[in-house]
């Protein structure tokens, strides 16, 4: 009997024998076929059974267990069109199943007959382009097409490009997951190579003498890269050298720190920092902890013995 959802029974039917049929068919016979079919027909063949069996095609119906039956059924044509559109995918299908890539060559086209499959060419190809127009396959092309250039933009390091795709991807499917983690990943690659940028600039400007404008690169690399530890290092001494707010300069300097806690000239800088805030019992363990990595270290004796007797 016919199940009471939003599906006439001839369509029930349909949907019930193509399930079925597609058990124990090759990925040529699932897409309706012949063996060895070129990838052009392959992805006409996909785009006509998208239009018919997309699961969005019937949200907001009831289906009962035909949503099910739909989802196996498009789930197997997607399989066999992500293998046979794919060339490397599909030269291993085929060495694994030899007997699909088809028969001999066609015979020449008779004498008389051209004209006639010109027609069915430029049909075909009118068909095409009028279903490359339709709303859901037009928008699921831009996704597809944006997340793979987005990943390629990636992978040689242009992270700039890499996120300007993925962004459009996430803001076009906001649940789209790869993208929304590889856009992550991506504004942290990018947030990074800037950092570098702009940390090699404040070394270039503090060689020129221009202690402000290196000053603000180095905070902008800290801050597109927090852990960067030089950056941050470099921060908070050129920002004691000119005199900042002390708030300032104890952010800088225990940033580097906390980053690269064995580094012996970043918290003899913070021990610095922390005297000139009046901060002796914080600064005398910083310096406790630098000679602990390096026991001769002359300028920390000295600094200690400050933080004991200020006087």
């Amino acid at each position: 009997m016919p199940e009471l959802v939003d599906l006439d029974p001839a369509r029930q039917k349909e949907i019930i024998d193509l399930e079925k049929a597609q058990e124990g068919r090759d990925y040529f016979a699932l897409l309706g076929l012949k063996p060895g079919a070129p990838v052009e027909e392959v992805k006409q063949a996909f785009i006509e059974a998208a239009l018919k069996y997309h699961p969005d095609r019937y949200a907001g119906l009831n289906l009962g267990t035909f949503r099910a039956r739909i989802e196996r059924i498009f789930r197997r044509i997607s399989e066999a069109h992500t293998v046979l559109s794919n060339p490397e995918k599909r030269e291993a299908y085929l060495r694994a199943n030899p007997r699909l890539r088809g028969g001999p060559a066609p015979s020449p086209v008779p004498s008389g007959l051209e004209e006639p499959l010109l027609g069915d060419e430029e049909r075909r190809a009118e068909r095409q382009s009028r279903l490359s127009r339709h709303p859901y396959l037009a928008r699921t092309h831009r996704l597809t097409e944006l997340l793979t250039r987005g990943k390629a933009a990636f992978a040689r390091g242009d992270f700039e490009k890499a996120f300007a795709d993925l962004n459009q991807v996430v803001n076009l499917d906001p649940k789209n997951r790869e993208a929304t983690a590889l856009l992550a990943e991506v504004r942290k690659k990018h947030d990074e190579q800037r950092s570098k940028v702009e940390m090699q600039r404040g070394m270039d400007l503090e060689k020129q003498q221009d202690l402000p404008k290196a000053l603000e690169s180095y905070r902008k690399a800290s801050s597109l890269d927090p852990h960067h530890a030089e950056a941050a290092y470099r921060a908070a001494r050129l920002a004691k050298a000119l005199g900042m707010e002390w708030n300032e300069i104890r952010i800088h300097a225990q940033r580097a720190v906390d980053v690269s806690p064995d580094t012996v000239a970043y918290r003899l800088l913070l021990a610095q920092v922390l005297l000139d805030g009046k901060a002796g019992n914080l600064a005398k363990r910083h310096l406790e902890a630098v000679l602990k990595l390096d026991p001769k270290n002359a300028e920390a004796t000295a600094l200690l013995r400050k933080s004991r007797w200020p006087f």
